[in-house]
């Protein structure tokens, strides 16, 4: 049933506007369950906050070759392997997310100037976010041993003297980056 529903059709954003669109990533207490998201446009000029209450997502986008299916306001869209994985990880079990995540968010089969303004305006999308979360893809030994390694490097030198006092401010910075 999940993959025989129609594609997903993206109505166009406001013209001239500071629009966006942002994915509602709906809860799920089966983590095996298909993802069902919304997406709605909204204005990044709505809000005198410096940031607004979504999240973008940073991640690799990986091979196209094998995609995975999504359902927004049901209709399936397809997807890269790593953002499905990316937001199946994100999503919560009982509380809904809102997330921008550029695959999704920009229509990628625009052929007129939509496409080209949301690119345009990324570093602003991601300026302007609540956070952003860097999804790595799925762990494995070496790399959760690494990430283990660089917390713990940042920790007090005197719970690691082996790291340097230099080091360990480099890796701090590294950690603190907006």
């Amino acid at each position: 049933m999940f993959h025989a529903m129609s594609h997903y059709q993206y109505p166009p954003l406001s013209p001239g506007s500071d629009s966006i669109r942002l994915l509602r990533l709906m809860p799920d207490k089966d983590e095996k369950a298909p993802i069902q998201c919304e997406l709605f446009e909204y204005s990044l000029q709505e809000s005198r906050n410096e940031t607004h209450l979504y999240e973008a997502l940073s991640y690799v986008w990986g091979s196209p070759e094998t995609p995975e299916s999504i359902s927004i306001d049901k209709h399936n869209l397809p997807v890269t392997a790593n953002l499905h994985a990316a937001l199946s990880r994100l999503r919560d079990c009982s509380f809904e997310r809102i997330i921008w995540a550029d695959f999704v968010c920009i229509n990628q089969e625009d052929k007129k100037d939509e496409k080209e303004r949301q690119i345009q305006s990324m570093a602003k999308i991601y300026g302007k976010a609540n956070r952003v979360i860097v999804y790595l893809g799925e762990g494995t030994r070496a790399s959760n041993q690494a990430l283990e390694n660089i917390r713990v490097a940042a920790e007090d030198e005197s719970t690691n003297p082996s790291i340097s006092e230099k080091s360990r401010k480099a890796i701090l910075k590294l950690l603190e980056r907006p």
